[in-house]
């Protein structure tokens, strides 16, 4: 039977067997503290091609601004500010603009093998996906944009880590960063990556959250990368989404890329979400927001803290009452 009780059990007992002792042996007399500043802003400018609500516009979508600093060998702490809507479901969010947490965070790295980080972090959902997409600034990876979990979490989380395998196990609130109000429901969430060769990465994720019903997520990644190009796909299950019974989502996504100039790629991406039948019912429960999507571009890297790309997006909603809605988009992404 599955205890949450167990489960933070267990993580707090093994942050409390690592030595504090043995972590400061080899710790260099010389260490100077240190820290920096770091950003990243998404914009875009895009037009609509077909869909009932055509538009022609410059947008902002995010802008992040953080600090990291290195308080000491083992530890170091970041705080990380979004700027953008916390909710970006709504046809409105564009119009509202806030400032808020998406980390604050203190991390404990005794060993090279073990990290243990405390707070408001990043998920483990699918930041291995958005980071294999590496186009962030475009659209999220599957899982974040329909919508299956936050990006971001209040909570523990214990990672061990070698060059052949990673795992992580993480309790968090659940609520995700732009709702972190207390309850009795957490989720955990344990993942596992492999690096069986070089260029190969694959991972198996699950969590949990318990309530009258229970709510969970499965997922499996896999993604190779060359030199010249890379081919990645994912399958993801959401069941009783909103802890609601038998409303379960999922979906795949086909990714890559291949370079054709020394900072120019061409990349592409396929994605498929849908919903079940539930029982006494004809359609599925979330029929309006099932759907194909299809992104397809050319991506020039001038520099490395600079990314443009013109791309194609379309949305072929499952209903057949809906319109298709596609735009032409130039996104552009800043780093610092």
């Amino acid at each position: 039977m599955f205890s949450l009780k167990r489960m933070v059990f267990f993580l707090f007992v093994s942050i409390g067997t690592v030595s504090p002792v043995l972590a400061q042996e080899g710790e260099a007399k010389d260490f100077e503290p240190s820290g920096e500043v770091f950003g990243k802003i998404f914009t875009n400018f895009n037009t609509s091609l077909s869909g009932p609500d055509q538009q022609t516009a410059f947008e902002v979508r995010r802008a992040y601004l953080g600090y990291e600093y290195q308080i000491s060998k083992e530890f170091s702490a970041e705080v990380k500010i979004d700027i953008g809507s916390p909710n970006d479901a709504s046809q409105y969010s564009l119009l509202r603009r806030f400032g808020y947490f998406k980390t604050a965070m203190v991390q404990y790295t005794p060993f090279d093998f073990l990290q243990v980080t405390f707070g408001l972090q990043d998920a483990t959902q699918f930041k291995l996906q958005d980071k294999f997409w590496k186009r962030r600034y475009i659209n999220e990876s599957l899982m974040g944009a329909y919508k299956y979990g936050s990006s971001a979490d209040i909570g523990a989380k214990v990672a061990y880590l070698t060059d052949l395998v990673d795992v992580d196990f993480a309790l968090f609130n659940g609520e995700g960063y732009s709702s972190l109000q207390n309850d009795n429901t957490f989720k955990a969430a344990l993942g596992a990556t492999f690096r069986p060769l070089d260029g190969l990465i694959t991972r198996l994720y699950g969590d949990f959250s318990s309530k009258q019903v229970n709510q969970g997520t499965g997922s499996l990644f896999a993604g190779y990368r060359h030199d010249l190009f890379s081919i990645g796909g994912e399958y993801a299950l959401h069941f009783n989404r909103s802890f609601q019974d038998d409303h379960n989502i999922d979906g795949f996504s086909i990714l890559g890329d291949v370079k054709i100039l020394p900072k120019t790629w061409v990349f592409g991406r396929f994605d498929k979400i849908e919903s079940n039948i539930p029982d006494g019912e004809t359609v599925p429960w979330n029929l309006s927001k099932d759907e194909t999507a299809v992104t397809a571009g050319i991506e020039y890297i001038p520099i490395k803290a600079i990314k443009i790309a013109a791309n194609y997006q379309d949305h072929y909603p499952a209903a057949s009452n809906l319109d298709a809605v596609s735009a032409f988009y130039l996104n552009i992404e800043a780093s610092f």
